[in-house]
C-alpha cells in the first residue's frame, strides 16, 4: 500500500501505525498526497503552522468550537495558540484557541520528514473566543493544576501565506503538553477558555 494511503487509512480508522522507511524527499511527497486525500474526504477548513515553519492542512471535521473536544487518537498533545480567520491571505479575525496535535504513527519521536508526511501532526483545533491586540499573557491549567504562563510574540499577519484560507493555527506559545480523554483545559488571560477532552 502507498505510504500516503497507509496514513489516510490510519486517520479514517483512528489508529496508529508503525513508522515506515521514509527519506526526506519522500516525506514532502507523502505529505502532499495525504493532505490532498484529507481535503477530498472532509473539505479544507484551514491550516496549521508547526515548528520550523512546517505547514499542515486542517479539515473542516478537525475544527470545532464545542467545549467538549473529542480526541480521536491514542495520544494527543495540547498547545495554546492564536488562530486567525483568513480570507484571501488576509486576517479578518483572531481567536484564542487550542491546537490539539495527534500523530498517526505509534511514536512522536520521529525525524522532520515524518512530521511533514503526517500532515504536520494535525489533530483537532478548538476555536475559542475572539481577541484583539494587545493580547497580553495567558495561564494554562490542566485539571485545575497550573502548568505555565506565556504570551504570543509573533505578528499574526507575518505568518500568513497568500494561499491560506479558513482557520489558521499560528503556532504554540504554550505547550505542547500531553493530554488524555477526561482532561479539563483552562486558559486564563484577557479572555478565558475552558474545554473538556472527551
Amino acid at each position: 500500500m502507498e505510504k500516503a494511503e497507509q496514513l489516510f487509512q490510519a486517520y479514517k480508522e483512528r489508529k496508529e501505525i508503525d513508522p515506515f522507511p521514509l527519506t526526506e524527499e519522500e516525506g514532502k511527497k507523502v505529505g502532499e498526497e495525504f493532505s490532498k486525500m484529507l481535503i477530498d474526504y472532509e473539505g479544507l477548513g484551514g491550516y496549521k503552522i508547526a515548528k520550523g515553519g512546517i505547514i499542515g492542512v486542517l479539515t473542516k471535521a478537525m475544527i470545532t468550537s464545542s467545549e467538549d473536544v473529542e480526541l480521536w487518537f491514542k495520544t494527543h498533545k495540547v498547545e495554546v495558540e492564536l488562530i486567525a480567520l483568513v480570507k484571501r491571505g488576509k486576517i479578518s479575525k483572531i481567536y484564542l484557541g487550542l491546537e490539539i496535535p495527534a500523530t498517526r504513527f505509534k511514536t512522536w519521536d520521529l525525524p522532520t520528514q515524518y512530521i511533514i508526511a503526517d500532515d504536520a501532526f494535525a489533530g483537532r483545533l478548538f476555536v475559542g473566543k475572539e481577541i484583539e491586540p494587545p493580547y497580553g499573557s495567558f495561564k494554562l491549567f490542566i485539571n485545575d493544576k497550573y502548568i505555565a504562563t506565556g504570551s504570543p510574540t509573533y505578528s499574526p499577519q507575518s505568518l500568513i501565506k497568500d494561499f491560506m484560507e479558513g482557520y489558521v493555527a499560528l503556532g504554540a506559545f504554550l505547550g505542547p503538553y500531553k493530554i488524555s480523554k477526561g482532561d479539563k483545559i483552562r486558559v486564563e488571560g484577557k479572555k478565558t477558555i475552558s474545554v473538556k477532552m472527551v
